[in-house]
């Protein structure tokens, strides 16, 4: 199994994976402007508007019904996908993980929003392990793929005529080409039986064919379903539901290879393109609309609302009573990543509205009971409060609690606008439910963060100036025939509604530039300089408070401190080129990790920087997958269980031997614990160090490793062996009050040293913590230790294992694993969660850096 975990998923080669996408997304682009400007020309919006309320009720109920089997074909994958993985899941965290993610990734597409992030929180939840769950998400990638070349092939297969005409081909050659593809599909499935395959950096064995038959055949209905609600839209069915099918599932595929997010433009442009010789322009326009809004929109809140449900049921049962308190409280976590995208969705329809007539009924009836003025500014600050969401949806995806208040007000205000700028019913509805899906999930929204403070992406201006273009296009395309162009745009009438529509753009526009000029006028705050004594101090009594004794690295004084809001838990790091790097997991209670990671990352973003968490924990991977970062394994670190240590067995022979030799040859062993001795031991000590450098020819390192720093090692309890009463070989030991494990921090011996000398200094430590109550004596990462050999691994993985065979002449990576293994440790693995495509090897260079002391000083950022 890759080390890998499914949250985000990458590709092998990210610089070839960006270029591929800004070509692929430039040719989309003009594909769909193209399609776009060819057909907009014939497009009467007033035409449109009257399809789109001509569209039958049980039109609407069909496909959503229709909808409702699609999305339940999907869950059912997730079925299949488990039974593959041999593991199981309750019924509600299923349905729940697989609703919910198929939702998310048909409204948003790939990226760190991807299903595969929703499973990966609820099934991890629910105590799946890493690895289970990315046998899962693999097996649904390859299982989809094959189900959608199958589905598209039958049907091609099955109507090659009509499709031959549509496409304006020959019959014959498409009919092979779709044989070929089902006899191709059927060879894979059959002779990929048991193989390695990697999708990514996500990798697992193939199944049987029958399991693949099943996920194809799941893949299949949720196609045909999908189809179907499309069908139920056309008006009078203008097209026979076969000859549709290949149709649709080749527009599907292109919108799923473009990544936009929903195929939007991509899979509509399509679709255009293959039926506008059946029917009005308007009235396909008008079905495209409508099945956005009910197979895209529509799961979108109730997705919400589940979570909301979810998040309301963890509250309100006991916990005592609670059995699925776990996975309700995944579900409940992932609703901010919804809302921000529901409030997104919602801020395009407000800008949407403004910049489009209303219908002259309800405005004939507001002008008979509304001043003018009225109609006027709700119209402009409807367009106000769409910008702001676009923005605040950020905020919400961060889960600041400044989002949450303001997403709030801006709903609640921009419904009571809606009434009043046109009687826009519909837009009030959605703004309603967004109020009271934020309204239900208000204990989510838990971060103090400024909302002012935040750094807005690339990618999200992208996306704002997206929706802002399209909305503007809109607008042209509502007054094409209006004379506005001729009239003031300062003009106020109740039937005026190209002036009024204008006016809201421009100031939706102007609104747009002012919040992205602060943003990049904005002067970044915080810096990162080295820890003061004062807040040593604190940290100190919160690494003593809790139970992982590496922390005490934060003693060594190398590194930067930031502490939570209430002061109870801290993360320690560095700075090194542009990489922000934490060591390991934040420490203290863990309700405040969430907070840490989300403020240290957003810090690094806010000067430029990219944010790196090394040597992080199993545990922590969903925290670290929520703030977006991507996962890679860089080594396993070594535990012993001190309460089954003991010196008895075949498998403990050569510690044996080491002490009973040891002894002979005049070495004894004495654990310091008192600080004054300690101190008094320090010149000793500091000549066993200095020789051991000298015959390495090395300095000390820093920030992951300790270093012989005179005031850091009289901190520490001190282990000693001696021979015929002269020091030879030592080590420190960091340890918290709760005695639940040891670490070694600092092994030093001279070069003298007998050989066995620091088998006989471990074996004595392991004996002592033991018999003093501790859990377990941590020795320390193995760095590269425990990657994949498979020939389907990722490419840091295969480049790991090649540093790991091949990089004597750099550090003894076997060497160290052999030595570490005499005491046969469990090994853990050690991940890296880092921020960028090109994250994972700045980091990585940027943290050897930082370890080898080459330079690096805590800086201004």
């Amino acid at each position: 199994m890759s080390s890998a975990v499914p949250a985000p998923a990458t590709t092998r080669s990210p610089v070839a994976r960006r270029v591929a996408a800004v070509l692929v997304f430039a040719l989309v682009a003009a594909l769909v402007v193209h399609v776009g400007r060819r057909f907009a020309e014939d497009l009467d919006y007033s035409a449109l508007l009257r399809a789109l309320r001509a569209t039958p009720r049980r039109a609407v109920l069909g496909a959503a019904g229709a909808t409702a089997l699609s999305f339940l074909c999907l869950a059912g994958r997730d079925v299949v996908a488990l039974a593959f993985a041999r593991v199981r899941a309750p019924w509600p965290a299923l349905l729940t993980a697989g609703f919910c993610g198929a939702a998310l990734s048909n409204a948003v597409g790939l990226g760190g929003f991807t299903g595969a992030a929703v499973r990966y929180r609820i099934y991890a939840a629910v105590g799946l392990r890493a690895e289970a769950i990315t046998r899962v998400v693999f097996f649904m990638a390859v299982g989809f793929g094959l189900g959608l070349v199958v589905c598209g092939a039958a049907a091609a297969l099955a109507e090659s005529g009509a499709l031959a005409a549509y496409l304006s081909l020959p019959a014959a050659p498409l009919r092979g080409a779709a044989a070929a593809a089902l006899a191709l599909s059927a060879a894979l499935a059959v002779g990929l039986q048991g193989r390695v395959l990697r999708v990514g950096d996500l990798e697992a064995q193939t199944p049987s064919a029958g399991a693949f038959a099943a996920q194809v055949a799941l893949t299949g209905l949720y196609l045909v379903a999908a189809a179907a609600a499309f069908w139920a839209l056309l008006p009078g069915h203008a097209i026979g539901f076969l000859e549709l099918l290949p149709l649709f599932v080749l527009a599907m595929a292109a919108g799923g290879v473009s990544h936009v997010p929903g195929g939007l433009g991509v899979f509509d442009a399509a679709m255009i393109a293959a039926l506008h010789a059946r029917l009005p322009l308007e009235s396909l326009a008008a079905t495209l609309v409508a099945f956005r809004l009910v197979y895209f929109v529509l799961p979108m809140y109730a997705s919400a609302a589940i979570l909301a449900v979810s998040e309301t049921r963890r509250l309100a049962a006991p916990e005592r009573r609670e059995s699925g308190r776990e996975w309700l409280a995944a579900a409940a976590r992932l609703s901010p990543r919804f809302l921000a995208v529901l409030a997104f969705i919602v801020g395009v329809v407000e800008l949407a509205s403004g910049a489009t007539p209303a219908f002259g009924r309800r405005l004939s009836l507001l002008a008979a009971h509304a001043p003018l003025w009225s109609v006027e500014s709700a119209n402009f600050f409807s367009s106000i409060a769409g910008v702001l969401l676009l923005f605040v949806a950020q905020g919400l995806l961060h889960r600041l609690d400044a989002a949450w208040w303001m997403a709030t007000a801006i709903a609640a205000v921009a419904f009571a606008l809606a009434l009043v700028k046109g009687l826009a019913y519909g837009e009030a509805t959605m703004l309603a439910l967004l109020f009271a899906l934020l309204m239900a999930t208000r204990g989510q929204f838990d971060r103090k963060a400024s909302l002012t403070g935040q750094t807005f992406t690339a990618s999200w201006f992208l996306a704002i100036a997206l929706a802002l273009a399209g909305v503007a296009a809109l607008l042209t395309l509502a007054f094409r025939n209006a004379p506005y162009a001729l009239e003031p745009w300062w003009r106020l009438e109740i039937d005026a509604q190209a002036p009024r529509a204008l006016r809201a753009m421009v100031g939706a526009a102007l609104v747009a530039i002012a919040l992205g000029v602060a943003q990049l006028l904005r002067v970044a705050k915080g810096s990162a300089p080295l820890a003061e004594r004062g807040e040593l101090k604190r940290a100190e009594a919160i690494v003593r408070a809790q139970d992982r004794a590496d922390a005490g690295l934060v003693m060594m004084g190398d590194k930067s401190v930031m502490f939570s809001a209430s002061g109870d838990a801290f993360l320690m790091y560095a700075t090194q080129g542009r990489s922000w790097i934490a060591l390991s997991d934040p420490v203290g209670p863990r309700a405040e990790w969430p907070e840490l990671i989300w403020r240290f990352v957003e810090r690094a973003a806010a000067h430029g920087g990219r944010a790196a968490f090394y040597q992080a924990r199993p545990e922590t991977l969903p925290l670290f997958a929520d703030a977006g970062l991507r996962i890679i394994k860089i080594g396993e670190e070594a535990r012993v269980s001190l309460a089954d240590f003991s010196l008895k067995g075949g498998r403990r022979a050569r510690l044996r031997y080491a002490l009973t030799r040891g002894e002979r040859e005049g070495l004894t062993f004495e654990l310091i614990d008192d600080e004054a001795k300690r101190r008094a031991a320090l010149p000793s000590l500091e000549a066993v160090a200095a020789d051991w450098r000298a015959a390495r020819g090395a300095h000390e390192k820093r920030f992951s490793v300790a270093a012989f720093d005179p005031e850091f090692v009289a901190g520490q309890t001190i282990a000693l062996a001696r021979q015929n009463g002269r020091p030879m070989a030592f080590a420190t030991i960091m340890t918290t009050d709760t005695r639940a494990e040891a670490t070694i921090a600092l092994m030093r011996h001279t070069r003298d040293a007998l050989p066995w000398a620091m088998e006989f200094l471990f074996a004595r430590i392991m004996l002592a913590f033991k018999e003093a109550g501790y859990g377990e004596l941590s020795l320390g990462m193995a760095p590269l230790s425990g990657l994949p050999e498979s020939p389907a691994a990722s490419r840091w993985s295969r480049i790991g294992r090649l540093i790991w065979r091949h990089g004597a002449n750099l550090y003894n990576f076997p060497g160290l694993r052999a030595f570490k293994s005499k005491f046969d440790p469990c090994w853990a693995p050690r991940y890296l969660a880092v921020s960028g495509a090109l994250g994972p090897l700045f980091a990585l260079a940027d943290a050897a850096a930082l370890i080898n002391n080459s330079g690096a000083t805590a800086r201004l950022a």
